[in-house]
């Protein structure tokens, strides 16, 4: 991944919040890694792509217990003047009014979610991300700052999870599945013909664009493979998105004079096959007593 400037990551402030989330984690020996807009938009950046925008910054934070999570906001609030939001007790507004969202995610959960004292939001569902922790980051050079950050195979599998939990609330989720899935197999042609070549001649009806996303399929199962119960809520997610039970596809449509919901549910659809894929060869590789990935 080349090297990257915080301007063209669209965001003057951040910076700033990284140098602060740096600072306060070394504090409490904690780790964290950029989520949502931030990771989409340096794998944008970083493939020569613009930055799209963003109002806030995500990062997920691995902590052990809530009581280290309530010293980490605590310290970017005493130390670094940031401010509570009433309505979100996992967001805090940065000194120049950015809202930053801090997940905590590992051995603070309980069955999958986290629940901390405050008002407003208290409690959320993480599920995928210490699947991602452990198998889904890429290091990010932005200047002279190594940040860890999601994979975009990564970016999709929590964006498919958060809107599964809180459609109401994640508008953007869908936009950006859908303009991942567009740009991917041009950003990663070289990848894809470079590890995937057998998908041309196994699939040799399927246009560029469309093996390009079964790839994506592929590196998302790679994220989830080791987890059952995960990989049956990803599966899930997509299965009732392509039989319209959900309201996915037709959230995906960017314009409609050019799209439709079909076209998006093809799209789905290979995203699946692709993960169902990269599954049974994940399996099949450990019968055979090699590696799984």
């Amino acid at each position: 991944m080349s090297k990257l400037f915080y301007k063209a990551l669209g965001s003057a402030s951040l910076k700033d919040i990284i140098s602060d989330i740096n600072a306060a984690s070394t504090q409490l020996d904690v780790d964290f890694f950029g989520v949502g807009a931030f990771a989409r938009n340096v794998w944008y950046v970083s493939n020569n792509e613009a930055s799209r925008g963003t109002k806030d910054v995500d990062f997920a934070v691995y902590v052990p217990n809530a009581a280290i999570y309530s010293q980490l906001k605590n310290i970017l609030i005493q130390e670094f003047s940031y401010t509570k939001v009433s309505t979100n007790a996992f967001c805090l507004i940065s000194p120049s009014g950015i809202p930053l969202d801090l997940l905590p995610f590992g051995e603070i959960e309980k069955q999958g979610k986290v629940m901390i004292e405050g008002t407003g939001l208290v409690s959320i569902n993480l599920d995928g991300f210490s699947e991602t922790y452990a198998n889904g980051l890429v290091v990010a050079e932005i200047e002279n700052d190594h940040v860890k950050v999601c994979s975009i195979p990564s970016v999709i599998l929590l964006k498919l999870i958060a809107f599964d939990d809180r459609p109401e609330n994640r508008p953007n989720d869908p936009l950006d599945i859908d303009s991942i899935i567009q740009f991917y197999p041009e950003i990663e042609t070289e990848m894809i013909w470079g590890e995937y070549n057998f998908l041309y001649i196994d699939n040799d009806e399927l246009s560029h664009e469309e093996i390009g996303i079964k790839v994506l399929g592929h590196e998302l199962s790679k994220i989830i493979f080791d987890n059952e119960h995960l990989t049956e809520r990803v599966l899930n997610i997509l299965t009732k998105a392509i039989g319209l039970k959900s309201e996915l596809p037709k959230r995906m449509i960017q314009n409609s004079e050019e799209e439709t919901v079909a076209s998006k549910i093809k799209k789905l659809d290979m995203l699946k096959t692709g993960i169902e894929e990269g599954l049974a060869n994940a399996k099949s590789q450990v019968g055979n007593g090699k590696p799984s990935v």
